[in-house]
Protein backbone atom coordinates (compact mmCIF):
# COMPACT_ATOMS: atom_id res chain seq x y z
CA UNK A 1 0.00 0.00 0.00
CA UNK A 2 1.68 3.59 -0.70
CA UNK A 3 0.59 6.78 1.34
CA UNK A 4 0.58 10.39 0.90
CA UNK A 5 0.09 12.63 3.32
CA UNK A 6 -1.14 16.44 3.28
CA UNK A 7 -1.93 20.01 4.65
CA UNK A 8 -4.27 22.45 3.13
CA UNK A 9 -5.00 25.75 4.12
CA UNK A 10 -7.71 27.98 3.30
CA UNK A 11 -8.04 30.78 1.89
CA UNK A 12 -10.70 31.85 4.66
CA UNK A 13 -11.03 29.72 8.14
CA UNK A 14 -14.38 30.30 8.96
CA UNK A 15 -17.40 27.79 9.75
CA UNK A 16 -19.07 27.47 6.32
CA UNK A 17 -15.49 27.52 3.98
CA UNK A 18 -14.49 24.65 6.45
CA UNK A 19 -17.99 22.49 5.55
CA UNK A 20 -17.85 23.29 1.59
CA UNK A 21 -14.04 22.47 1.82
CA UNK A 22 -15.12 19.38 3.40
CA UNK A 23 -17.80 18.48 1.28
CA UNK A 24 -15.52 19.20 -2.28
CA UNK A 25 -13.13 17.15 -0.08
CA UNK A 26 -15.07 13.81 -0.16
CA UNK A 27 -16.21 14.32 -3.77
CA UNK A 28 -12.63 14.28 -5.22
CA UNK A 29 -11.56 11.25 -2.61
CA UNK A 30 -14.81 9.27 -3.99
CA UNK A 31 -13.80 10.17 -7.82
CA UNK A 32 -10.37 8.73 -7.14
CA UNK A 33 -11.85 5.78 -4.91
CA UNK A 34 -14.33 5.31 -7.70
CA UNK A 35 -12.45 6.04 -10.95
CA UNK A 36 -8.95 5.89 -10.62
CA UNK A 37 -8.86 2.93 -7.93
CA UNK A 38 -7.48 5.17 -4.90
CA UNK A 39 -8.02 3.11 -1.14
CA UNK A 40 -9.68 6.14 -0.20
CA UNK A 41 -8.47 8.88 2.28
CA UNK A 42 -8.78 10.36 5.63
CA UNK A 43 -9.30 14.51 6.81
CA UNK A 44 -8.09 15.91 9.93
CA UNK A 45 -8.73 19.51 11.34
CA UNK A 46 -6.04 20.88 13.61
CA UNK A 47 -5.85 23.21 15.93
CA UNK A 48 -3.33 25.08 14.34
CA UNK A 49 -6.00 26.04 11.65
CA UNK A 50 -4.96 23.64 8.75
CA UNK A 51 -6.72 20.68 7.53
CA UNK A 52 -3.94 17.03 6.82
CA UNK A 53 -4.87 13.99 5.26
CA UNK A 54 -3.71 11.04 3.76
CA UNK A 55 -4.87 9.40 1.07
CA UNK A 56 -3.86 5.76 0.74
CA UNK A 57 -3.55 3.74 -2.79
CA UNK A 58 -3.28 0.01 -3.90
CA UNK A 59 0.26 0.82 -5.34
CA UNK A 60 2.25 3.50 -5.99
CA UNK A 61 1.72 2.58 -10.03
CA UNK A 62 -2.16 2.88 -9.28
CA UNK A 63 -1.27 6.24 -8.13
CA UNK A 64 0.78 7.55 -11.04
CA UNK A 65 -1.63 6.15 -12.93
CA UNK A 66 -4.67 8.30 -11.58
CA UNK A 67 -2.52 11.38 -12.62
CA UNK A 68 -2.71 10.63 -16.40
CA UNK A 69 -6.64 10.11 -16.26
CA UNK A 70 -8.46 12.61 -18.28
CA UNK A 71 -10.94 14.03 -15.40
CA UNK A 72 -14.74 14.18 -16.04
CA UNK A 73 -16.29 17.41 -16.02
CA UNK A 74 -17.71 16.59 -12.15
CA UNK A 75 -14.30 16.15 -11.15
CA UNK A 76 -13.18 19.85 -13.26
CA UNK A 77 -16.07 21.92 -11.14
CA UNK A 78 -14.85 20.42 -7.81
CA UNK A 79 -11.65 21.18 -8.53
CA UNK A 80 -12.60 24.84 -9.72
CA UNK A 81 -14.31 25.10 -6.31
CA UNK A 82 -10.98 23.79 -4.64
CA UNK A 83 -9.42 26.68 -5.83
CA UNK A 84 -12.26 29.42 -5.01
CA UNK A 85 -11.32 27.71 -1.11
CA UNK A 86 -7.73 26.42 -0.89
CA UNK A 87 -4.56 27.66 -1.48
CA UNK A 88 -1.75 25.38 -2.63
CA UNK A 89 -1.60 21.58 -1.34
CA UNK A 90 1.49 21.07 0.28
CA UNK A 91 2.09 17.15 0.28
CA UNK A 92 4.29 16.56 4.02
CA UNK A 93 5.31 12.93 3.39
CA UNK A 94 4.79 9.78 0.82
CA UNK A 95 5.66 5.91 0.91
CA UNK A 96 4.80 2.61 1.21
CA UNK A 97 3.29 1.39 4.35
CA UNK A 98 5.69 -1.26 6.03
CA UNK A 99 3.43 -1.88 9.47
CA UNK A 100 -0.46 -1.44 9.28
CA UNK A 101 -2.23 -1.29 12.94
CA UNK A 102 -5.47 0.15 11.70
CA UNK A 103 -8.77 -1.27 12.26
Amino acid sequence: MYCVSYKFTLLSNNSETRRQFIEVWAGLTAFFRESCGALGSRLHYADDGHFYAYAQWPSLSVKQAAEELVPTDAFGVLRMKWAELCGPSEVLWEGEVVADMLV
